[in-house]
Parts: C-alpha cells; sequence; structure tokens
C-alpha cells in the first residue's frame, strides 16, 4: 500500500499518499520549490510537470471534517461511521484523509493530527488526533525536505 518508488513521479493515480517507512510523502515542484498534495500531477505556480516526493512532517491541523456512513465490509444492511477530513499539514498542502479517533466537536483550538503509517484501509492517508495538541511539534515548512 502506498509504496514509494521514487524512480516513477508521472503516474499520481495509485500513488495518492505515498509512504517510505511509514513517512508520508508529499510533491515539491523541482523549478520552484512549491510544495503539493499527493495526489497532484503538476504545479499550480508554474505549470511544470517536474515533481518530486519529498517526506512530510506527517503533522498537521484539520481543516474541516465530517462522519459519515459507509457499509461494512462483509456485513450486510450494517454501517459503520467514517470521519472524512481535509488536514492541512504543516508543511502547507491540505490532504484528503480519514480520521482515526474522536474529533472534539468544540476544540479550544485547532485540532492537531498525526499521520499513522498503517490505516486498515489503503484508500486514503489516515491520521491520528493526538489527544494532548501540546505533545504536537509544529515544523518550519522547508524542514520537511532538508
Amino acid at each position: 500500500m502506498y509504496a514509494h518508488d521514487p524512480e516513477r513521479t508521472d503516474n499520481v493515480s495509485d500513488d495518492g499518499a505515498r509512504r517510505a517507512e511509514g513517512t508520508l510523502m508529499i510533491r515539491r515542484c523541482a523549478d520552484c520549490d512549491k510544495l503539493f498534495a499527493p495526489l497532484t500531477a503538476e504545479c499550480s505556480s508554474c505549470v511544470s510537470e517536474a515533481l518530486e516526493w519529498v517526506p512530510s512532517s506527517g503533522a498537521g491541523s484539520i481543516v474541516s471534517w465530517r462522519v459519515v456512513d459507509r457499509a461494512a465490509t462483509g456485513r450486510r444492511d450494517e454501517l459503520m461511521p467514517l470521519t472524512i477530513a481535509i488536514v492541512e499539514l504543516d508543511e502547507g498542502p491540505w490532504v484528503y484523509t480519514a480520521i482515526d479517533g474522536e474529533v472534539p466537536l468544540l476544540p479550544a483550538g485547532p485540532v492537531r493530527v498525526q499521520y499513522q503509517p498503517n490505516p486498515k484501509h489503503n484508500r486514503f492517508p489516515v491520521f491520528t488526533v493526538n489527544a494532548d495538541p501540546r505533545n504536537s511539534v509544529r515544523v518550519s515548512r522547508t524542514s520537511a525536505y532538508e
């Protein structure tokens, strides 16, 4: 799942949330250094298709989320809740994701999350909610690939 092949940068359809040894990989434009979500095919700033894979810290904040019901695998007529979300990574890109754990209804501040390298399902990257946001480290936008 999300196998990282650094030689292959042209196909992003199945490479969604690439990971190398448990690291969430994102795209960086080789021409202008702008960072993008994993499914990006070309740079929105300079229109270059020269995108490289770079590691992300895997930390971020929830921008928006919603609980939806989905059919349980192998069980008829049973719906299971799934929390889907948009997470802003500390490096800047926004990622469509699933959240493992409870999202506070009335948070005192940003809900901090961390990438989960071994999700139960592999369609989208999965993040877990940090129980104590003070334990979550924000990184600079450049430190993830320096």
